[in-house]
């Protein structure tokens, strides 16, 4: 008889984009705003749940930047067809705060960036 292995972890988080008349820009918001990753292997996907009536993606060109850029923790970034779902993998195998940077992009072509951090708290 065999054992079953446990599925891979995944984090979502909500992403909410409505322009900033103050600064001209756009505002933020992630749900959660902070993650922490306690499992090994761990599937991260941020997704644009809602933008108003702007169309806001993920810029496919350059979606996400992460300090420190030699973390040895996340892949490559891979945004979706439609550009609302950005989605890597964090080993999650050394205890850090990795700063990431999410890379948007308006329907005007004005990039805009957000940045969320990821707390890496491996559990052993």
């Amino acid at each position: 008889m065999s054992k079953l292995v446990a599925s891979t972890p995944f984090i979502n988080v909500s992403i909410k984009i409505r322009p900033d008349h103050i600064t001209g820009s756009y505002k933020v918001e992630t749900a959660p705003a902070i993650l922490r990753v306690t499992q090994p292997d761990t599937i991260i996907n941020y997704q644009i749940v809602d933008s108003g009536e702007q169309n806001i993606v993920f810029n496919k060109n350059n979606p996400m930047t992460v300090t420190p850029s030699d973390n040895n923790q996340l892949s490559l970034p891979s945004v979706g067809i439609t550009g609302k779902l950005l989605t890597f993998s964090d080993a999650n195998s050394v205890a850090m705060t990795l700063k990431i940077l999410l890379h948007f992009v308006d329907e005007k072509g004005v990039e805009f960036k957000h940045d969320p951090e990821v707390s890496n708290d491996p559990q052993r």
